[in-house]
C-alpha cells in the first residue's frame, strides 16, 4: 500500500509541470505590424529612408565617377604603353577597393543608426506586450511573424535547467 501511494505521489509530482504547461494561457501578437503601422513607426521608416539616401548619395557620385574613369581607361588601353597600362590598372584597382570599403562603412553606419533608432520602439512594444499580458493574465505571448517570444511568465523559464544539462 505504501508503495502504491509513493508511486501515485511520484507520478503526480512528475505530471505537475506538464499540467501547468497545458493550462498556460498564450497570446499572439504581430510586433512588426504594431510597430511599423504606428505613427512612430512610419516616422522611423521616413527617417531611415532619408539616412539611407544621405549615406548613399556620395557613394553614387563616386561610383559614377569611377565607372566613367574605368570606361575611359578601357578606351585608352589599346594605345597605352604596357607600363602605363599596368600603373593605370593598379590605380583603378586601388580606387575600386577604396570604394568598396566606403560602401561597407556606409552600410555599417546605416545598420548602427537603424538599430539605435529602432531600440526605443522595441522597448515600447515590450512594455505594451507585458501590460496586455498582465491584464489578460497571459503566461506566454508569441510573435505572429517570427514565432519568437515577446513575453513569458518567468515561472516558465527553464533556461537554468537547460544550462545545467548542457554543461554536463
Amino acid at each position: 500500500m505504501v508503495k502504491v501511494v509513493a508511486l501515485l505521489v511520484a507520478v503526480g509530482v512528475a505530471l505537475t509541470p506538464m499540467v501547468a504547461a497545458a493550462q498556460a494561457k498564450i497570446g499572439i501578437a504581430d510586433g512588426f505590424d504594431i510597430i511599423f503601422n504606428s505613427s512612430e513607426g512610419k516616422r522611423l521608416q521616413e527617417n531611415l529612408k532619408k539616412k539611407y539616401e544621405e549615406l548613399g548619395r556620395p557613394l553614387q557620385q563616386k561610383q559614377q565617377s569611377f565607372a566613367k574613369e574605368l570606361a575611359d581607361a578601357e578606351k585608352q588601353a589599346a594605345v597605352m604603353k604596357e607600363e602605363a597600362r599596368k600603373r593605370k590598372e593598379q590605380e583603378l584597382s586601388k580606387k575600386m577597393e577604396e570604394l568598396r570599403k566606403q560602401e561597407a562603412d556606409a552600410q555599417k553606419q546605416f545598420a548602427q543608426y537603424e538599430e539605435r533608432e529602432k531600440a526605443p520602439l522595441y522597448k515600447k512594444l515590450e512594455t505594451a506586450v507585458k501590460d496586455v499580458a498582465s491584464e489578460s493574465r497571459l503566461d506566454i505571448v508569441l510573435d505572429k511573424r517570427s514565432s519568437g517570444l515577446l513575453y513569458f511568465d518567468p515561472k516558465f523559464d527553464i533556461t537554468d535547467k537547460v544550462r545545467s544539462k548542457f554543461g554536463r
